[in-house]
């Protein structure tokens, strides 16, 4: 019965659920760090290269994100895009719009990582990609990617995408639904509005998990209190019999001699009865 039931992140194939979008902005975020990473290599890149990293950079954008921007739009669903894939995205859409007068190429090139600290690990950079034009001389050659793909094809580069990295299965962003309204001004309000209740959640999210390492950090240290006493009780247990041995050996109960005094006195020799016993003999 339950084999029946597809799982909340599972969708028809040429269908695009919101955690499909989801997915695919994950992998788009992957696929810009690494070409991002491959461009920071080039130092002194020709007007040739420049062009055509351009080239290949928006069809990047057509192909794995401006698409299922509109999808999501057109569902009324906000994803959470990343932060570096919105500033990619922003910075081609002011390239389309203004054309030459904006300089995408170096604009992408100081796009920064920061917000995530390594990027490779921060964006999820994988070994492989399929189309990866970075890893070739693609500005020699003419432009030879595929003009379009289906949600289906994208989906299965996703997936692919994510086998590299399995655990990467289990970070699903969480979609949000915006209400719809017919008023513009309306519908940014309940934007704004969901906005604020979600980073509400997130706060709640951090609060509850800082108070579940608090009480973490307080069941270690209860637990060490049972082995801190058991040490105590053993160093005073030490103490008393140090205290008891001492208390013997200073009344003589220890290392007695056969005569019966533990520790006897030394006397000094009878220099005088010497010294006249020499002297009279």
């Amino acid at each position: 019965m339950t084999d029946q039931i597809p799982a909340l992140s599972e969708s028809r194939v040429g269908a695009l659920s919101i955690w499909d979008a989801a997915h695919v902005f994950e992998y788009a975020t992957s696929r810009f760090t690494a070409i991002h990473i491959a461009q920071m290599t080039e130092q002194n890149p020709s007007s040739a290269y420049r062009h055509s990293f351009v080239q290949h950079l928006i069809w990047e954008v057509d192909r794995f994100v401006t698409p299922f921007v509109g999808m999501c739009a057109a569902m009324n669903i906000n994803t959470s895009m990343p932060t570096y894939l919105r500033n990619v995205l922003r910075l081609a859409a002011t390239y389309q719009t203004e054309g030459d007068r904006v300089n995408l190429f170096e604009n992408f090139r100081n796009c920064p990582h920061d917000d995530v600290g390594d990027a490779i690990s921060g964006h999820r950079v994988v070994p492989r990609y399929r189309h990866c034009w970075w890893t070739a001389a693609f500005h020699y050659l003419p432009m030879q990617m595929p003009l379009r793909f289906s949600v289906a094809e994208v989906k299965d580069l996703t997936a692919e995408h994510f086998k590299q990295r399995p655990a990467l299965g289990l970070m699903m962003p969480e979609p949000i639904i915006h209400p719809r309204s017919e008023d513009p001004l309306l519908q940014q309000l309940q934007v704004l509005r969901t906005e604020v209740a979600r980073l509400g959640l997130d706060l709640g999210h951090l609060l509850v998990s800082k108070l579940e390492a608090t009480g973490a950090a307080v069941d270690a240290m209860n637990r060490l209190e049972q082995p801190v006493d058991e040490v105590r009780d053993a160093m005073a247990a030490s103490h008393a019999a140090v205290a008891l041995l001492e208390q013997d050996y200073n009344n003589g109960r220890i290392g007695t001699s056969p005569r019966g005094n533990p520790f006897p006195e030394l006397h000094p020799f009878p220099i005088s009865g010497i010294y006249e016993n020499v002297t009279t003999g």
